[in-house]
């Protein structure tokens, strides 16, 4: 009988990761790290959705405020001598964005205006958005 020295023994013992436990611990990874882009693309979409969402109300606040300035009287129209550079349909290029206005304006209702803002713009794949912002302007 042979004996076996303590030496040869130990090497058949030794602590250490086997070839498929090294395979599982790269799948797991991988479906971690393909889950943070996942999510990290989500992110990123929902960033440019909302900076686009704000210019645009921005830009809406900016003609009511344009027309806020040049009066009840001539709300929606450029004043004899004046300026107002808020009156019917235009495009604002902002942040790489093309954005289209469109303002009109009811004076339906004796001495009131409503002044209805609608601001769209193109997201690529997603589609075009938009949104409609309303004001009402009295006489004084």
């Amino acid at each position: 009988m042979r004996t076996v020295s303590p030496a040869a023994f130990a090497i058949g013992k030794q602590a250490g990761f086997t070839l498929i436990e090294i395979f599982i611990a790269i799948l797991l990874l991988t479906i971690g790290l393909l889950g943070t882009a996942a999510l990290t693309t989500g992110v990123v979409r929902g960033n440019v959705q909302s900076r686009n969402l704000t210019t645009a109300t921005a830009i809406a606040h900016t003609c009511f405020e344009e027309n806020r300035r040049v009066g009840y009287a001539n709300a929606g129209t450029v004043p004899p001598g004046g300026t107002n550079s808020c009156t019917g349909s235009s495009t604002v290029a902002l942040g790489g964005v093309s954005f289209m206005r469109d303002l009109s304006v009811d004076a339906s209702v004796s001495n009131i205006k409503t002044l209805t803002v609608t601001v769209s713009w193109s997201e690529g794949a997603i589609g075009t958005k938009s949104i409609t912002l309303k004001t009402v302007m009295a006489a004084s």
